[in-house]
Formats: C-alpha cells, sequence, structure tokens
C-alpha cells in the first residue's frame, strides 16, 4: 500500500509541477542576439535586415516576441507596414527595415521574450548607415 501513496505523491508532484512550474526548475531567461546585413537584398543602402534568429533559451522554450527599440525616429518596416517611431514588438525573426533619417551611426537594442514570459538582458548594437550620395 505505500507503494501506491508513494505513486500516486510522485504524480501529484509531477502534475503540480508541470501546471504551475517548480521551484526546483525555474524558468532561465532567453538570450537575445542579432546580426545585421546591409545591402541584402536592395542597392539602397538606408536598407538594414536585422536578424534574430541566433537568439536562444537555455530552457528550450520558444522564443515569441522580439522588441526592437531604435535610436532613430523615422524607421519603416519593409514590407511597409507602419512607421516604427523608436520601439516595435515583432513575432518575426528577422526584419527588415529602412531608415530615412540620413545617419552615420544608429543604435539598435533587442530584447526577446519566451513562451513563459522570461524577458532577455538587452543586447544592442551600433549600425552604420551610410549617407545617401
Amino acid at each position: 500500500m505505500n507503494r501506491w501513496r508513494l505513486a500516486a505523491l510522485a504524480v501529484l508532484l509531477l502534475a503540480v509541477a508541470g501546471i504551475g512550474g517548480c521551484f526546483l526548475f525555474p524558468n532561465h531567461a532567453p538570450v537575445a542576439s542579432f546580426t545585421v546585413e546591409q545591402n541584402a537584398d536592395t542597392p539602397d543602402p538606408m536598407v538594414v535586415v536585422l536578424d534574430a534568429s541566433g537568439s536562444t533559451d537555455p530552457d528550450n522554450d520558444e522564443i515569441v516576441e522580439y522588441m526592437w527599440a531604435f535610436e532613430e525616429e523615422g524607421v519603416t518596416i519593409i514590407p511597409p507596414v507602419a512607421p516604427l517611431g523608436t520601439t516595435m514588438t515583432v513575432v518575426d525573426k528577422v526584419l527588415t527595415v529602412k531608415y530615412v533619417v540620413e545617419t552615420t551611426d544608429s543604435k539598435v537594442e533587442l530584447v526577446v521574450v519566451d513562451s513563459n514570459g522570461a524577458r532577455s538582458d538587452p543586447v544592442s548594437k551600433e549600425i552604420q548607415v551610410p549617407v545617401p550620395e
């Protein structure tokens, strides 16, 4: 009879851990990472491809949000959906943007969120956007 009680207790603990998480197996924050590619599929020097495919999660949770912050205003998504202003949250790993403000340097920051709501530390890069001649 004790074996049945132990088995029932084990099943109950696994169910509670599966439903509400467990302090023994906490959710770890994902790690944000992205690459920058300029002049990818267009000769327009103001177009930049931001690729966050390299972002990972140590728990193998799905990354469900990519939160981008731009130092410059007037950045637009290609194809044009809406002006970004300075921030945008998307579900796509790859974002093609066009800078409409001529600048030499611009900082881009990324935070990713996993399916359990954990947020990564921000990671940023300086992008050199050439001024068209």
